[in-house]
């Protein structure tokens, strides 16, 4: 088990697959959502962190910090693990860039 997948719950795995899913080819304002595919290929260990560039990390993180802005403003959508998955990918992308700017 990787640092990636020990940090998500088997229920915030589920639901990034399923976001992974739901959104293939999705674009917001003329880019592509990539924050769930990129999130599930470091779960499924398909990439590493330290492989994934600092714009693609930050990137994920704003993507995923709007589509949880998006889901909680909806009262008919219980947004709770989604917000348990974009605290733990801010504390793991935060994290990785840190050890970058070490090194």
């Amino acid at each position: 088990m990787n640092k990636t997948t020990s940090c998500f719950s088997d229920e915030e795995i589920q639901e990034i697959e399923e976001f992974k899913d739901g959104t293939l080819a999705m674009t917001v304002d003329g880019e592509e959502l990539v924050c769930f595919r990129i999130l599930h290929d470091l779960i499924q260990k398909r990439t590493e962190l330290r492989d994934t560039s600092r714009t693609e990390l930050l990137k994920s993180y704003a993507q995923l910090k709007g589509v949880k802005d998006t889901f909680a403003s909806l009262d008919f959508v219980d947004a709770t693990i989604l917000e348990s998955i974009v605290s733990k990918s801010r504390r793991l992308i935060l994290s990785e860039l840190a050890k970058r700017r070490i090194l």
